[in-house]
Formats: C-alpha cells, sequence, structure tokens
C-alpha cells in the first residue's frame, strides 16, 4: 500500500513538490496540473493525497469513482464516473482532492495519482528537506485519529469538552 507522509516542520514552501509534479503530468511548471499544493495559511501547509487505506473520500464518493486500488496500492478517480458533487473534497482531511473544468463536463475530482506510471511519487524523490515521504506505512493513521486532527484545525469548532 503506497502511503504519502508529511512533515509540515520539513516544509520550507519552496514549491519544487509543485513544480516536478506539475511538469510530471503534462504541465508547464505553473501549477495548472501540479496535484500537490503548497498552502501559504492553514493547514495541512501541504495539500497532497496521503492514499488513506481507509480513505474517506471513497466513502463519500456518491457515484463510486473513487476506489483503492489494491493491486497498486493507490486511492485513484475514474473521471468518467464522477459527477462532480463535491462530497470527496468535503470529507478528505488532507485537502488533497480539488475539483477542475474538464472540457464539456463541467468539474470533476483531481488528485495526486501516487505516479504510478513512474513507480514512485516524483514530488517525494525531488524533495530537497525530505517534508514529504513516501512507503508502506508512510503517513498511515487510523481513521479515528484522522478525524480528531481534522476536528482540532477546523476554525471555530470546539476542540474538546463542552459542546456549543
Amino acid at each position: 500500500m503506497l502511503s504519502i507522509g508529511v512533515d509540515p516542520a520539513r516544509c520550507t514552501r519552496c514549491r519544487r513538490c509543485e513544480a516536478v509534479c506539475e511538469m510530471t503530468h503534462g504541465g508547464d511548471g505553473q501549477g495548472g496540473r501540479s496535484r500537490v499544493r503548497i498552502r501559504d495559511s492553514g493547514w495541512p501547509p501541504i495539500s497532497i493525497c496521503r492514499h488513506c487505506e481507509s480513505a474517506p473520500c471513497a466513502d463519500a464518493c456518491v457515484s463510486g469513482a473513487i476506489r483503492l486500488d489494491p493491486v497498486a496500492g493507490v486511492v485513484e478517480i475514474d473521471v468518467a464516473r464522477c459527477v462532480g458533487c463535491w462530497s470527496c473534497v468535503m470529507e478528505c482531511p488532507f485537502a488533497a482532492i480539488a475539483m477542475v473544468d474538464v472540457a464539456g463536463q463541467g468539474a470533476r475530482a483531481y488528485k495526486c495519482d501516487g505516479c504510478r506510471e513512474w513507480g514512485f511519487p516524483r514530488c517525494v524523490a525531488y524533495c530537497p528537506t525530505g517534508a514529504l515521504r513516501a512507503g508502506a506505512g508512510a503517513g498511515e493513521m487510523s481513521g479515528r485519529v484522522r478525524r480528531q486532527r481534522a476536528a482540532r484545525v477546523l476554525p471555530g469548532r470546539p476542540t474538546g469538552g463542552a459542546r456549543a
């Protein structure tokens, strides 16, 4: 199972991962096709699919377009099945899914594919600080822990104790 982990303390926001991803996927290095996004503020600082073993985006997908490929060990999107409902975007605890306009079809989900055709995520290979890592278990956490961490960082939400 591929897993991508992020160490936010090591990220210098050099944006090399964005540029490498963009060029790997046929773009011009300007970020339009990058499946990795560096955020100047907010959490997480690096938005990239962690390829969760129990992917909340796949559970939320109403059309069945998102699924775990058990052979490759990655969470993948079948763009032809995507209906553009945004459920996966809302459920992803890592802000890793974006909606992009597909000519004549409207908005469709778009995220990291793990660089399956290269056998290893290129963003990880070119990260100069080691903020990104990949391999079995590199970014794993239980569903409960994922939800707790996401709830802690959302603005305006109680972090525990009494509820409003």
